[in-house]
């Protein structure tokens, strides 16, 4: 009865808080370098997910704010099982300015695609080698510009929630640049909105964490030894659900 309606009026809030995210910090920024659509998005987005009782758990957070003291960009890069991954993330970073690498897949979604382009976000084509480089390119200018980025290194969410393979595109950006990568876990954010689902199941309040991890510096590493550095960091905060078989 009124109960269900509560439950389900709080789901469909929260899906929308998500998609709301994506739309309004995606095109809200087309011009690298503008801070203020950033912050106006910010602001939408974490009062909505405050609102809807979808604001995670954040732990580490203090690492955050003594990196941002040194003035640098950085890499950020998260484990991906659930849609939700994405507003986590933003709220994570905070008020700083930053891009989302994505695939270029969602660039045929109808609105968030045209939003991303808009947005000045990176796309990557991996069948198309010249796309591979020009995405490379793009990365690292964005980092020498003191332009923060985040990514999901797997490529595509988890169906299982465990930890997937890691693509290298994260991992050669960040060591072309120079730039410290800071790796992150997203805890359970797969029972908050499964694959699949159009929207959150439950809220995620006392359910999902965001765990920051030490930045992990790109000088002095190969890039596979700096992949296998950030891996090591992100599944130090997984639950044993979560781990990687």
């Amino acid at each position: 009865g009124r109960s269900l309606d509560l439950q389900y009026s709080d789901w469909s809030t929260e899906s929308l808080c998500n998609l709301l995210w994506i739309g309004v910090h995606f095109s809200w920024n087309p011009v690298p370098k503008r801070r203020l659509p950033v912050f106006f998005s910010h602001v939408w987005g974490v009062t909505l997910m405050h609102l809807t009782r979808c604001y995670p758990v954040m732990k580490n957070v203090k690492i955050l704010e003594d990196f941002y003291k040194q003035k640098r960009p950085a890499m950020f890069v998260a484990n991906h099982c659930s849609w939700m991954d994405i507003p986590f993330l933003g709220a994570t970073i905070g008020w700083r300015n930053y891009k989302l690498i994505s695939k270029k897949e969602l660039g045929i979604v109808p609105i968030l695609g045209t939003a991303i382009k808009a947005g000045g976000n990176i796309m990557i084509d991996r069948s198309d080698r010249r796309s591979q480089l020009k995405t490379l390119k793009q990365g690292i200018g964005y980092l020498k510009d003191g332009i923060h980025l985040c990514t999901f290194p797997e490529g595509t969410r988890s169906r299982t929630g465990r930890l997937m393979k890691f693509k290298n595109g994260a991992f050669k950006m960040a060591y072309k640049a120079g730039a410290p990568i800071i790796p992150i876990t997203i805890v359970n954010s797969h029972k908050v909105m499964p694959t699949g689902w159009m929207m959150a199941m439950r809220p995620a309040r006392g359910l999902a964490e965001v765990i920051v991890h030490e930045p992990v510096e790109s000088e002095g590493k190969t890039e596979e030894e700096l992949a296998q550095a950030v891996r090591e960091s992100m599944i130090k905060g997984l639950p044993e659900d979560q781990i990687p078989l």
